[in-house]
């Protein structure tokens, strides 16, 4: 049987237009976040989507996202370390421009070195996390809601059904809705809320 996967990035925060690297600092979603959250309610009840769980990342933006999602449905919410956002190390909250030789740097991997993580790493321990939920018997649609390096990695790294819109960037409230059967997701669907565009 194929379940479905609804992976949201979340609303836009005080940290997102100070652009610094938020990582697993938090800062709380903005008046235009908090919107954001609220538009990707209105598209699920507009399509006529419902879930049986929620998760999101155990970041307060992440969780904000999520209750301001499924506010008033009779549905569990969990929160989980495993969704949360890549870890920058020692420059979790600075601002992008104050992190030494930032255009140089390979991003993927630069912050291991300095107590963080790999973008690889935290993609992986993403997509662990909702595959162990998905493997779930009572589990069959459900709202994951991260953040910008887990959902573009698992973007970037899935397989797509013929179809899909092609991501230029990852905004805040992006959506991606992938299949998932016998251990394997498949992107079927990608839709963006929001006109700003994701960097780190």
């Amino acid at each position: 049987m194929k379940k479905k996967v609804y992976l949201v990035r979340h609303g836009q925060t005080e940290f997102n237009v100070q652009k610094r690297c938020q990582g697993w600092k938090d800062s709380p979603l903005t008046r235009k976040g908090i919107q954001q959250a609220l538009a990707i309610r209105s598209w699920f009840e507009e399509q006529d989507i419902h879930f049986d769980h929620a998760y999101s990342s155990d970041l307060q933006r992440a969780m904000d996202t999520m209750f301001l999602i499924t506010r008033g449905m009779d549905i569990p919410c969990y929160t989980s370390r495993g969704l949360r956002e890549m870890s920058f190390g020692k420059y979790d909250g600075w601002k992008h421009a104050d992190i030494p030789e930032i255009a140089n740097i390979d991003r993927d991997t630069y912050f291991k070195n300095v107590g963080g993580e790999t973008a690889e790493e935290a993609v992986l321990r993403a997509y662990r996390t909702i595959v162990f939920v998905m493997r779930q018997k009572d589990v069959e649609h459900a709202l994951f809601v991260s953040h910008g390096i887990p959902v573009s990695g698992l973007y970037n790294s899935l397989p797509h059904a013929p179809g899909v819109q092609e991501a230029k960037d990852f905004r805040n409230g992006c959506i991606s809705v992938y299949e998932f059967e016998d251990d394997e997701m498949i992107l079927v669907d990608f839709v963006q809320i929001e006109e700003e565009e994701f960097k780190l």
